[in-house]
């Protein structure tokens, strides 16, 4: 009774527009009202902040400010240049180059919003002049904007591995693989769409200035490298890897490519600072609700309903659930409400956790783009100056690809947790 209360109360916040952690602690407080006398009320603030008592949690807000820093300054616009240097010439070379720039990205940000506006403006013109129609261009964009969740270090993989007590390191190598999946089927895509259009090629450059734009991105590259070579040389942990990160990002913006002046990173602490307390309100307010429907059994009874079923119902199951809950809502609060109530299931049953992160994870990637309430689809009406239908229309080809790649990654687990697998050999 206490749980359907709570569900009942969350939804209809939601449909009222409230915000999520408002709807989470309204609908679980009123709930905890109706167990009776037995259980004191001390345990609730106990309950949050022990959600958020968590070490592991620490790179979360450290990799926001360290994409904030990013989305600011050079780097983006170095990596762009650099991929297409390489590749520019080839059918469908810018196109490609985007895909690449957004990988580059990902795995210096980790936070999908920031590659729109800092990759976008700078390819989405010239991809245009070159003969692309608008629809490509911010589907494309949008979708290889994504890949900032998949390839480390993805904000959304780390809050998926507190949820689920498993490894940051081994998810993310999870992630990594089907990130590449992914950019292999988007650039397939792009020189498949630049053949049947027509679209007309870059001339090569000459390799002094393929030469000369690795070295003007050797800093840039360099923020990669660091947070790889850190983890998995065993130099430090993820989440020391995250304050190395802010550090290198701003040294390099202000110093080196001089970029951002020190007031200018002292700004960026702000808005910064305003979505790390609203994610950290997020994630205690979802622990407390979590703590409630195990109480209240919640899990136990969603386990024992799925018993019995097919291994590959239960992975549809799980698809279509964060998949809806990604055109809804925000990926990092999808994380922190929902892989609790599924985690204890999917144990039971003898999945891989770091496989079903890395599905997760994606799922909710696809949701960014997908209508009706995809949050890349609105970050991509001001930044490219179109309408929601020309978002939408852009972007439903792509999520017809992606949607290829989330079967092939959730039936076949070893095209992901190989990369983990090799790590532990």
């Amino acid at each position: 009774m206490a749980a359907t209360l709570l569900v009942i109360i969350l939804l209809s916040m939601l449909v009222l527009s409230f915000p999520i952690y408002m709807a989470i602690l309204a609908g679980t407080l009123v709930s905890f009202e109706t167990m009776g006398p037995g259980m004191p009320g001390q345990v609730l603030p106990q309950r949050m902040v022990e959600g958020v008592n968590v070490f592991a949690l620490l790179a979360v807000p450290l990799f926001i400010f360290a994409a904030d820093i990013i989305s600011r300054g050079q780097i983006g616009r170095r990596l762009v240049e650099l991929a297409e240097s390489f590749v520019g010439h080839l059918r469908g070379g810018l196109a490609i180059t985007t895909v690449l720039a957004c990988a580059f990205f990902g795995a210096i940000s980790g936070i999908g919003a920031a590659a729109v506006v800092s990759i976008g403006p700078i390819v989405y013109p010239a991809m245009r002049r070159q003969g692309y129609s608008q629809s490509f261009c911010v589907g494309l964009i949008l979708s290889a904007s994504t890949l900032s969740m998949l390839i480390p270090p993805g904000v959304a993989m780390i809050l998926y591995s507190v949820q689920a007590s498993t490894s940051v390191a081994q998810v993310f190598l999870a992630g990594l693989a089907a990130g590449l999946i992914y950019v292999a089927f988007l650039c397939g895509y792009a020189y498949v769409y630049a053949r049947s259009a027509k679209v007309g090629v870059q001339p090569a450059l000459p390799w002094k200035e393929r030469l000369r734009r690795l070295w003007r991105s050797v800093w840039a590259l360099g923020l990669p490298a660091v947070i790889f070579g850190g983890i998995y040389g065993g130099v430090f942990t993820p989440t020391e890897a995250a304050a190395v990160a802010c550090v290198y990002a701003a040294l390099v913006e202000w110093l080196v490519y001089r970029q951002l002046s020190f007031m200018e990173l002292i700004k960026i602490t702000r808005p910064s600072a305003i979505m790390i307390a609203a994610l950290l309100i997020l994630i205690a307010a979802g622990s407390l609700m979590t703590w409630f429907l195990t109480v209240e059994n919640v899990p136990a009874m969603i386990a024992s309903m799925l018993e019995g079923a097919p291994a590959g119902a239960v992975l549809a199951v799980v698809n279509v659930l964060f998949l809806i809950a990604g055109m809804f809502i925000d990926p990092n609060s999808a994380v922190i409400v929902l892989t609790p109530l599924i985690q204890p299931t999917v144990n039971v049953l003898g999945f891989d956790p770091v496989h079903l992160g890395a599905v997760i994870v994606f799922n909710l990637a696809v949701g960014m783009i997908t209508p009706p309430f995809g949050l890349n689809i609105f970050i991509a009406m001001p930044t490219f100056r179109i309408t929601y239908v020309d978002a939408m229309r852009g972007v439903i080809p792509f999520i017809v690809l992606s949607l290829i790649v989330l079967i092939l990654i959730t039936y076949i687990p070893p095209l992901i947790t190989w990369l983990p697998q090799l790590s532990q050999v």
